[in-house]
This record gives C-alpha cells, structure tokens and sequence, in this order.
C-alpha cells in the first residue's frame, strides 16, 4: 500500500507539517531497526530509549493533530490484529494488578504499540515500498558492522553504552567470538537475522521473489549468523533457505538450482580443503554441533566442542518442560517481570529458560501463554490465506521470516527483538492484498477457421 496523499487522505495536512512527520516516521524506523537498546537517556522510573524517545515524538504529533488522533484510534478498533490482541492485553494488565507489576503491562505493550506505530506510519507517510527499501539498506549496514565486530572482537555499539543493565558485554564460545550487533545477546541477533533474510530475495520494483535478487546481501546474512555462534539459528537458517528457493518464481528455478548446487559444492570443497585451518575447523565445529543436536551424535567433539556442555545444553532445553509440573507457579497468574525466574525444578538450577513460549507461561501463566500463541498463529494463518488468494511474493517473504522467527523461539527467549517481527506484520497489514485474477488468453479473430476446401485430402 503506498503512502496516502493529499488527495486521497482523509484530513488534509499543511506541507511542513507533513514533512515533519515524514522526517520523524524515517528517524523512528531507524530507531527501531537499528539503535540498541543501551543507548538512550537514563531515568530512575523508566529509561527512555532511543526508540522509546521516537514513540513520545510521533504519539506528541499525532495526539497534537485531531485527524492523526482519530486516524490512529481507529487503527486498534478496527484492524483484525489489534482484535486477535484483545485476550492478550487483559492478560497483561491482570497480571499487573495482582503482581503489582507495571512493566508486567508496560514492556510488552510498548512493544505491540511500537507495532501499530509501524502500521500507521506506513499507511500514513512511507508506504510499504519505501519501508521495504529502508530496512534492506538497514540490515546491509548490520551486516557489514558484523563483519567489522568479528575482527575487532568488540561490538561496535558497545560505544554507545549509557544505560546500565542492559548491555551484557562479549560472548565468547570454544574460543572463538560470537557476534551481536545492535542485540543485548548473539542469539538476539541471530533472531533478527532471522526476520532480515527474506528481505535478500524481493524485487520491489517487480513484485517478485528470488532467492538470489541479492546474492552479496544473503551471503552476508549467512556470514553473520555463522559468527553468532549460535546452533539454532544455524538450523533455523537452512530451513529458511530451503522456503526461500521454493516461494522464488518458477522461472528462476533452474537457473537457481544451478546456482545454489554450485555454492554448495564449492563451499563443501572449500571447508574440506581448510579443514586443519581456524575457519575451516570453526565452520566445521557450527555445522557438526547442528547435526549432533538434532540427531544426538558426537560429531562436533573431532572440531574441539566439550561433549558434556553440547549433552547438557539439549538436555537442559528438553529439561525445561519440566516447569508446567511445578507446583508453586500460579497457572492462572504469572510472576510478572519484577522477578526473575530462579528456581530449582526437580532437584535441577534453572537460571535462565531458552524459550520464550515457557518464558510467557512464567510471566503470565497459561492465559498469557495460550493468548498470545493464538495471536501468533492468527497472524501466521491470515499471511498463508493471503498468499493463497493474492499470490503475492511479498506475502511469502513476509510468512517465511515471521514462521522461522515464530519457530525460533521454541529454543531462545525473545531477548527483545520482537519489534523485528512487528515490522513483518506491520508491513504485511499495509501491503497490497488485491486478488489476482487468473490471466484469460486472449482469443484470436483468426480461431477456429474453416478447413479449406483446396487443402490436401
């Protein structure tokens, strides 16, 4: 859907205001794609990051202008996503009431409204053309300043640190440094390179979809999540790959399969052949370490991974469901946010929980927990409806980076990144959705003539 215009907006608006808004809807995308969380300006009751910061302007604009106000309203009575968020919200506030918790409500409501905010800017003043451009060039830059941080073993965001206690300094693993950008966490960013990847393959000019439109940006993308470190975005990414060759047009198809079976045996050749040297034994150790999770061999301990940190990490994740049994966790009301899960279940220290779907059950019990996977699974079951009836590339692209995202966080926690997949579902609400119509051959004037009378017998 393209940005609205004077003739076809409802309320009109006075150029410089338009452009203020314009300009401030540009700076908050940035904001939101690229700042870190650690950057922004202390406060004792509540930190204004800098995304936080862009919200206050664009709510003061909008709440300042009765016809973006009203606009706007009409955005959470309306649109069927705010609706699917219903049960979640009352979830939220609560849990807030009994826990006597506010950010229980704040934090994931800042979240959702960083969403809807997405929503009306597009709608509004950008469009869904130029929001699509401005997050590629967003993650190109990610991924160079990636590149940077893996030779300079330091987050080139880290400079901008003043915030105190969100910032969780360098991860180091087997030795080696584990890459995490603009995140609090390396499997933060593999998250957001997880949302990033389907961005490589569409031709917003075209309409279309193919695997390799950006062949510099995808294998960047694949560098990035190798130096995170981090097996399960490793296995998420082959997945997202695989959906990506199969929602690119039919007529990219050989030549990709071409393509794509050449890199493969070049980069099996390559690893294989620098196998005794760092990189090779490093692109050796997150590949073997992903089949030896899925398939419980021991693969990795011939490229220097500890056998017993890789037996008990998967037996701490399947471990982790243990927690629906314990007895002293409200099923109705969670714990809130104000405190952090530290336990011990079944006579096993649990510290952290690498999931975010137990990490709601937690936080806001089952209601929290079943209220927003219906939220999910309504967002995810509305973009396959729709590719079904529109056909439409940005559609899949869209499905893939918000299903392996959504599949992810079976074995990570959010770790704040949920905007990433709220910028997916803002720009599939905003996008065309126009049915496409089967193409009719045109029927020739000349068809069907009568066989000649002098025609050979």
């Amino acid at each position: 859907m393209q940005a609205i215009t004077e003739n076809t907006s409802k309320y009109f608006k006075a150029p410089r205001e338009k452009v203020i808004f314009y300009r401030c809807a540009v700076v908050y995308i940035f904001a939101l794609y690229i700042m870190p969380q650690y950057f922004g300006i202390p406060n004792p009751i509540f930190d204004l990051t800098a995304v936080r910061i862009m919200i206050i302007v664009l709510l003061g604009l909008i709440v300042c202008d009765y016809g973006r106000f009203r606009s706007f309203n009409s955005l959470f009575l309306k649109e069927k996503a705010a609706i699917a968020l219903l049960p979640y919200l009352f979830v939220l506030a609560y849990t807030m009431f009994f826990r006597a918790d506010i950010n229980a409500f704040l934090n994931p409501f800042i979240e959702i409204l960083e969403m809807f905010l997405m929503v009306y800017v597009i709608k509004d003043s950008l469009g869904t053309d130029k929001v699509i451009k401005m997050v590629t060039a967003f993650i190109y830059a990610l991924v160079i300043l990636g590149i940077i941080e893996f030779f300079i073993k330091v987050s080139p965001f880290s400079f901008m640190v003043n915030l105190e206690g969100v910032y969780t300094g360098v991860f180091i693993r087997g030795g080696h440094y584990r890459v995490m950008s603009n995140c609090v966490h390396s499997l933060g960013y593999g998250l957001l390179l997880t949302t990033a990847m389907p961005f490589s393959g569409y031709d917003v000019k075209n309409g279309e979809y193919n695997i390799l439109r950006r062949p510099l940006l995808l294998i960047g993308i694949i560098v990035n999540i190798f130096m995170t470190g981090s097996r399960s975005t490793l296995g998420i990414m082959f997945l997202e790959l695989f959906l990506m060759f199969v929602i690119s047009e039919k007529k990219y198809l050989k030549n990709n399969t071409l393509i794509l079976t050449a890199c493969v045996v070049s980069f099996a050749l390559f690893t294989f052949l620098a196998q005794k040297t760092s990189i090779g034994n490093y692109i050796l150790l997150q590949l073997t370490s992903v089949i030896d999770s899925i398939f419980d061999t021991k693969l990795a301990e011939n490229f220097g991974s500890s056998s017993i940190s890789m037996s008990s990490s998967t037996a701490y994740r399947h471990y982790l469901y243990n927690i629906f049994s314990v007895s002293w966790l409200n099923p109705i009301v969670g714990i809130g946010r104000k405190r952090s899960f530290h336990a011990m279940v079944n006579g096993v220290l649990i510290r952290s929980v690498d999931n975010f779907y137990i990490a709601e059950y937690i936080r806001y019990a089952y209601p929290g927990m079943i209220a927003y996977i219906f939220f999910l699974l309504f967002m995810l079951g509305s973009m396959l409806r729709d590719i079904f009836i529109t056909k439409s590339s940005l559609i899949k692209a869209l499905f893939v980076g918000a299903f392996c995202y959504v599949m992810h966080l079976t074995v990570v926690d959010s770790l704040q990144t949920l905007k990433y997949l709220y910028v997916l579902f803002a720009i599939y609400i905003c996008c065309d959705k126009e049915k496409k119509l089967p193409e009719v051959e045109e029927i020739s004037l000349y068809r069907g003539k009568r066989k000649s009378k002098y025609a050979r017998k």
